[in-house]
This record gives structure tokens, C-alpha cells and sequence, in this order.
């Protein structure tokens, strides 16, 4: 059995001192800043049903959770997005020399909750969402910004063992998160599975241009994944995870409010829109269809094949005449100021 090592590196140990001094510093003079250590949690794993489920840890099993009074929520409420649903876990990113980068949310199964040997992996998905903190709403990232995963696991064919069947060689991959979608590997090992059914295992993620620079505007940012497992391919319910870069608390706190405490799009407005386009574009849109909710998307689809969605303010549209891949047709405030809404 090939044995897949958890590949935990824990960002904060490798600095130099003078590196560690700055960052404390930096705390000390300004507190409202959230340390990345306030935001350190894991995502529980575990299979329900015949099916991968992601969950909010339970610390009293060891794990690490942020509490919701962290994240200016009421005590004992979770950060769940208020119009979809969707859970969300928090993380925080810390500066280093030469990237900011953080290595939280890990992932994190209880010894018997999973099949030892299975492979934990992600399917990533979705478009880079920012909070601009210059008009207090999410939207989509800027245009040069990227949210880079890696130390996730690939398995390749390997065909220079001279023998009839050859071990897969093991291969580190990363995913790109950006205002387009997601490149490079869509899907990555996280993990493998104990012997006694437990995982733990953390995987890098990196904010940077898309030149690799490592800069980005300061705001929240989020990402979208499902897990599956080898032995559990059925998708897990989706789940977003939320970092904060160099905000203050109060602010990072007005991001967590945006999604958890209030609805991100204005769905009223949004049917208002939707029936407008099918009255001005029979072509597109030929029909009356009821909206609905769908991997964050509030969104109709018509017979033509085509479905158009609204999320992070901005409008997107796949099938019919706009084709086989999700396009942008631009800002949800825009289109509805030029529709007279």
C-alpha cells in the first residue's frame, strides 16, 4: 500500500526571530489586528451515509474551532451563510518574508470516523470572492489576485519500474483560485486515512498576484471546495473558507457579518432582474422560471439549456447561446440600474 505522508507545515516555526519579533510587534502596537492565531481551525471529516461530510470541529475531541464571539457572532452561532446556507470556516493570514500565507483551516477525522487507508480529497470550485471594505460588500476578486493551495497530492502513472505494474508516483500539486474560476489541479489528495481512522493533515494556502508577488489588497477573501474520498466519491455538501488579510478585527468582523448576519444578494431585486431579461430577451431567457438556490448561486434555468445566476454581486451565465463554460456578464448593481430597477 502506498503511504501518503500529511504534509503539516506549520508556517509560524519556520520564521527567523527577527521575523517573529516584527509580527508580534505589529500585534502589540495595533490590537484590533486578528493574529492567525485566533482564526486556527480544522474542518471535520467524517463519512455519514455513504457520504463524505465536512462539519465545524468539536473541540472537546482535540481539535481546534474559532469561537463565534471572535468573529462578532451571537455566542453559539455558527458561521453559516445566511441566504444559501453554506458553512464557513475562518482563517487568517500571517506576512512572511517572502509570501502571505497561512496553513489553516487543516482537515481533521476522530480515530473510527473514517475507512483507514481512504484518501481525502478536495474538489475546488466556485469564482475568488473579496469584501471591499471601501463599500462594505462582497464581490468578486480583483482582476490580479490569486488564492494558491498547495501541498495537495496527485497520483501519476509510472512507467520506469521495470516491472508489469508499477507503484503511481506521488506528485505535489496546488490549485489557483481567481475572479475567473479555478486552474490548474481542480482536485488533490489531502490526505490519507490512519490505520485507526483518524486524519490530520494541513495543506498551504498562499495569497498572491498572479505574477507571484506576494501582495494583495487588504479585505477578506473566500474560496469554495467539496471533499470526496476513493472508497466515497459522492461530493460532500459545498463549504467556503474565509481569510482574512491584514484586516482589523472590526472590520473582518463587518465581513462575517455580510454573509452570516445578512443576506449577500438582494434576492427580491434579483427576481426583479430575472423577470425583466425574460421579457426583453425571449431569445435568451424564453420562458418564466422560478429561482432557486445552488452552490451559492441564486439563479434561474430555462429549457434552452441555458442558466444564468447571481453571487458576489456579479451575474453569470452557462448553456443555451452562452456556451459550455460559466461566463461573467458583469455587475448585479449595474444590470439593474440599466434595467430601470
Amino acid at each position: 500500500m502506498l503511504t501518503l505522508f500529511n504534509f503539516i507545515s506549520k508556517l509560524f516555526f519556520k520564521l527567523p526571530n527577527i521575523a517573529i519579533n516584527s509580527l508580534i510587534g505589529l500585534y502589540l502596537s495595533n490590537p484590533l489586528v486578528v493574529f492567525a492565531g485566533e482564526l486556527h481551525q480544522h474542518i471535520e471529516v467524517r463519512t455519514v451515509e455513504q457520504r463524505v461530510q465536512a462539519s465545524f470541529c468539536r473541540p472537546e475531541k482535540g481539535c481546534s474551532l474559532v469561537k463565534p464571539e471572535t468573529l462578532g457572532l451571537p455566542a453559539g452561532q455558527m458561521p453559516i451563510d445566511q441566504l444559501t446556507g453554506t458553512p464557513i470556516y475562518v482563517s487568517g493570514f500571517s506576512i512572511f518574508p517572502d509570501r502571505t500565507a497561512i496553513d489553516s483551516p487543516g482537515f481533521e477525522s476522530v480515530a473510527g470516523d473514517m475507512t483507514a487507508g481512504d484518501r481525502v480529497r478536495y474538489l475546488a470550485s466556485g469564482h475568488l470572492s473579496y469584501w471591499n471594505t471601501e463599500n462594505c460588500q462582497w464581490t468578486l476578486a480583483p482582476e490580479s489576485i490569486q488564492i494558491r493551495l498547495a501541498g495537495g497530492l496527485d497520483l501519476q502513472p509510472n512507467q520506469d519500474c521495470g516491472q508489469i505494474f508499477c507503484i503511481p508516483k506521488t506528485v505535489e500539486g496546488f490549485t489557483i483560485f481567481n475572479r475567473h474560476g479555478v486552474s490548474s489541479a481542480s482536485s488533490l489528495i489531502v490526505g490519507e486515512v490512519r490505520s485507526d481512522g483518524s486524519l490530520h493533515t494541513h495543506l498551504d494556502w498562499i495569497i498572491e498576484s498572479n505574477q507571484g508577488i506576494p501582495n494583495a489588497p487588504i479585505g477578506a477573501y473566500m474560496v469554495e471546495l467539496q471533499l470526496i474520498t476513493d472508497n466515497y466519491p459522492v461530493p460532500s455538501d459545498s463549504l467556503w473558507i474565509m481569510f482574512n488579510n491584514d484586516l482589523p478585527l472590526t472590520d473582518f468582523q463587518q465581513a462575517v457579518a455580510g454573509r452570516v448576519l445578512q443576506s449577500n444578494t438582494d434576492t427580491a431585486l434579483a427576481d426583479k432582474l430575472f423577470n425583466w431579461a425574460e421579457s426583453n430577451y425571449p431569445a435568451l431567457f424564453p420562458h418564466a422560471a422560478t429561482s432557486f438556490l445552488a452552490l451559492g448561486y441564486y439563479a434561474r434555468c430555462y429549457q434552452n439549456g441555458a442558466c444564468v445566476g447571481i453571487k458576489d454581486n456579479h451575474i453569470f451565465a452557462i448553456g443555451g447561446e452562452f456556451g459550455a463554460s460559466i461566463i461573467n456578464l458583469g455587475e448585479f448593481d449595474t444590470f439593474a440600474v440599466q434595467a430601470g430597477l
